[in-house]
């Protein structure tokens, strides 16, 4: 449609921040809305806030989450080359240590091990990482 703007946000390569992005009254991101941001067409004193299940189905499909989680790989695995971090036990405990601050549990390292399998290329990891984004101690804080 007339106005709607071609690109917008971090997946762009901008690395911007959401809250810097501008907002068009009349193509509202479907992605924030699921996540409850205030629709730009009135005043509100407080936020709403929600827990619905659109709101994992958002960061499990979302093209952002997608994007976010293969940079995050590429740079672990990056790291992993300049560190010197030959496992990928090592790897996964440096996610963790990333993701929750705190070294993953024995059973957790397994699961991502047999998850990974033989495969140990990009892709692999970027699944990995969004996993972890959506597992309920990355979001919410204790």
């Amino acid at each position: 449609g007339r106005g709607r703007p071609s690109v917008s946000g971090p997946v762009d390569g901008e690395s911007r921040r959401s809250l810097y992005i501008s907002v068009s009254r009349n193509f509202l991101s479907p992605f924030f809305k699921v996540f409850d941001r205030p629709i730009p067409f009135t005043t509100q004193g407080r936020r709403s806030t929600s827990n619905v299940p659109a709101q994992s189905l958002a960061m499990m499909n979302d093209p952002l989450f997608d994007e976010l989680a293969k940079r995050w790989a590429k740079r672990i695995l990056r790291s992993s080359e300049d560190e010197g971090w030959a496992s990928k036990e090592d790897i996964i405990k440096a996610l963790y240590l990333e993701a929750f601050a705190r070294a993953p549990l024995p059973e957790e390292t397994q699961r991502l091990l047999s998850f990974l399998g033989d495969r140990n290329d990009e892709d692999a990891w970027a699944d990995i990482c969004h996993v972890l984004f959506n597992v309920k101690e990355f979001i919410y804080l204790n």
